[in-house]
């Protein structure tokens, strides 16, 4: 991962750190992991989606009776998760 090289570059490069530095730069990894943790989850509850057909959304709607589209995660199933995965981080 990135942070790791960072990390090592970091201390390396400077023998004394003080520890504003360090919790700086351990906040970092810890967002970076959170973040592609946090990436894993939606992508897992995506795939949850009755709606969800190999990677097409098949959306019913009153005037076409299947509209067939490649699902880009914009919809209110995915929002309405990545919502509450927000209120988890405060």
């Amino acid at each position: 991962m990135e942070w790791e090289e960072t990390l090592k570059k970091e201390l390396t490069d400077s023998a004394q750190l003080d520890y504003e530095h360090l919790y700086r730069i351990c906040r970092d990894a810890y967002k970076e992991g959170c973040g592609y943790e946090k990436s894993l989850a939606v992508e897992a509850y995506r795939l949850r989606c009755s709606r969800l057909f190999g990677n097409r959304c098949m959306v019913v709607s009153n005037t076409i009776p299947r509209h067939i589209k490649i699902c880009d995660g914009n919809c209110s199933y995915l929002h309405k998760y990545e919502f509450e995965l927000y209120k988890l981080e405060d």
